[in-house]
């Protein structure tokens, strides 16, 4: 007892003289680990919360979590409380009172060794603490996994009773746990296995190392292994004063007494907690992050401040291989029509990439024409439009852009791109009256005709039945004994028709060999008869189409075609090549847009030079290919 009552007032001697900075860093607190920014805007980090006893705070929840970002109050998202391994060094002070045997010839360190060596063994190969052994000569094996380390520990050998006590195994421990831990969040730990040390400089020479495990969180725990007469001494004191301003404790063995649970120790520092929030930062540079939780046994307890720097920018939009040119003119098989112009739609297609290289989810966005919204997505799919052509109805360029949002609220316009429109207006006026309405004029022409002929005929067959009839009637009166006689009806001829004057393409093979060129193009009304106009002849090397009176050698005088429409080219081997030379309204063969190299033409085809249309004729026709005829017998199938 007299024993106990000395250590008692030795210890509170030096606690009363002990730093007060130290001292307050066993207070309640909370530890902010690696703001994690890779998910932005989702950012975690792991928490660590010391209750005023010191133990780290377990079962607490998210509502008891706020985060402050940059001055402004969030709540979390999450606040997860997770196990973790253990940064742990076991310091070995070597001295003459650790080689003290007992009754059986056990000497003392063999004895804590054995302790250390059974709990290294109980733990999880899965989750593995990262454990170290020092020695006063140096590290015996650093960052180890515990089975590694529990070899060491089983052929560690040291010289006790040659080695003088001193703190350097103590300082190399703190160098290695004060060290980046293998995994963020980990907690440190050092179990310092020492004798008494009867040095007078022994607090001057412990102050520094306590300061060092308090900055960095390192809880040093006190094996105090000599003599029952050392346990109430100075350097016992000294020792457990260390174990009390770093947060661990002090357990003195001298051969008897019962060790400890090491995992007691160390389990509370095995738990930590994640935590995620939804960041609301919108612009580049510096920020600071602190964590407030509401701890059970002091209140409100905030972090120290972290800062980290990131950069943020708004979502960039842009076009995928936008079309540069828009062709609208009336429908193909309607060409007249000044009602309707195709295309009606067009669609279009954006990529929208993150700069900053963090993908956040979109919350908007638009489609600009000249500056004005013409579409707008709020949802799936973001990225694709269909633009409305049927308000522009004259030719011109129009600046197409798109405007991205995100969800923190930023948002940037995308570069313009210009986007021409070419309005193919039909032919206007009388002519295309009557061109548009040829079909119905020439019937009702025709009928109109047939009505005229058949009154004239019925009106003469009337004339003629009444005249004849006067006359059988004078006739009769001159000569009763004379009866009428019955009209005989002469045999009508019915001339047979030549086909060629009633199939059209019969009748532009009649047209074409009618022409002194090798190969013509006869022009062709809308309903595909021959129209009352020359053929074009295809005559010497080169023949080019259009408007202009000075550059074409044929002459076409129609809206639709442009001053230098197209160029048919004869060939080496007698052949004609069709070229377009990029009017607004296109050379089209067969119903088919030119392309770029051309196309060679063959006999019969159907060539559009704008709205007009022509049919190719040779002057001598191909032969018909004879089909062949093979026979095929059962034995062959």
């Amino acid at each position: 007892m007299r024993r106990f009552y000395l250590f008692f007032l030795v210890s509170v001697l030096i606690l009363s003289v002990a730093p007060t900075s130290a001292q307050a860093q066993i207070s309640a607190s909370v530890t902010l680990y690696n703001a994690d920014v890779l998910s932005f805007p989702t950012i975690s980090g792991f928490v660590d919360p010391i209750d005023a006893n010191g133990m780290f705070a377990s079962g607490l929840k998210a509502d008891a979590v706020s985060i402050v970002e940059d001055g402004q109050t969030l709540a979390a998202d999450s606040f997860a409380e997770l196990a973790i391994p253990l940064q742990l060094a076991v310091a070995v002070n070597q001295g003459q009172a650790l080689a003290a045997q007992n009754a059986n010839g056990i000497a003392r360190f063999q004895r804590v060794s054995q302790v250390i060596q059974q709990w290294a063994q109980t733990l999880s190969a899965d989750f593995p603490d990262d454990v170290s052994l020092i020695s006063q000569t140096g590290s015996v094996i650093s960052h180890a996994s515990p089975a590694e380390f529990l070899v060491s520990l089983q052929s560690f050998q040291p010289d006790m009773r040659a080695a003088v006590p001193n703190l350097q195994s103590l300082a190399s421990a703190l160098d290695i746990v004060a060290a980046q831990t293998p995994r963020v969040g980990m907690k440190r730990a050092v179990l310092f296995i020492t004798p008494q040390m009867p040095d007078p400089e022994l607090g001057a020479a412990l102050d520094p190392l306590i300061q060092r495990a308090v900055e960095n969180k390192i809880r040093v725990f006190i094996w105090y292994v000599d003599s029952a007469s050392a346990f109430a001494n100075t350097s016992a004191a000294l020792f457990n004063n260390l174990a009390i301003q770093t947060g661990g404790g002090m357990f003195q063995f001298s051969g008897e007494e019962r060790f400890p649970d090491l995992e007691s120790y160390f389990a509370p520092l095995r738990r930590i907690y994640q935590l995620s929030y939804s960041s609301q930062i919108r612009s580049a540079g510096e920020h600071t992050l602190e964590v407030q939780v509401n701890l059970p046994t002091a209140g409100a307890t905030r972090s120290d401040a972290t800062t980290f720097n990131l950069d943020v920018q708004p979502p960039n939009a842009f076009f995928v291989s936008p079309s540069l040119q828009i062709t609208r003119r009336a429908p193909e098989d309607d060409p007249y029509n000044a009602e309707i112009l195709l295309p009606e739609t067009q669609e279009i297609e954006v990529i929208v990439e993150f700069p900053d290289g963090f993908k956040r989810p979109l919350t908007r966005v638009t489609l600009y024409a000249d500056g004005v919204a013409v579409g707008e997505n709020t949802s799936e799919p973001f990225t694709k439009f269909v633009w409305d052509l049927t308000p522009y109805t004259t030719s011109g360029e129009h600046q197409l852009s798109v405007e991205a949002a995100d969800a923190l609220g930023l948002s940037k316009m995308s570069v313009s791109a210009p986007v021409t429109i070419t309005v193919v207006k039909p032919p206007s006026g009388f002519k295309a009256f009557l061109a548009k309405h040829r079909s119905s004029l020439t019937f009702g022409a025709i009928l109109l005709a047939g009505l005229v002929l058949f009154a004239i005929l019925l009106g003469g067959r009337l004339r003629s039945l009444s005249l004849r009839a006067v006359q059988e009637r004078r006739r009769a009166q001159n000569d009763p004994l004379t009866q009428p006689l019955a009209a005989i009806a002469e045999p009508v001829t019915v001339r047979r028709k030549d086909p060629k004057e009633t199939n059209p393409r019969l009748k532009a093979v009649k047209v074409a060999a009618e022409s002194d060129a090798a190969a013509s193009l006869v022009r062709l009304q809308a309903d595909g008869q021959i129209a009352a106009v020359p053929p074009i002849s295809l005559n010497g090397a080169e023949v080019i189409v259009g408007k202009d009176p000075v550059q074409c050698g044929q002459i076409l005088d129609d809206p639709s075609v442009a001053p230098l429409h197209a160029r048919i080219r004869a060939t080496e081997d007698g052949g004609y090549l069709l070229l377009d030379l990029q009017p607004a309204a296109g050379t089209w063969i067969n119903y088919e847009a030119l392309p770029r190299e051309g196309r060679r033409l063959t006999h019969g085809d159907m060539v559009h030079f704008g709205q007009l249309k022509y049919r190719f004729m040779l002057r001598t026709p191909p032969q018909p290919r004879t089909p062949k005829v093979i026979s095929v017998s059962p034995e062959d199938e």
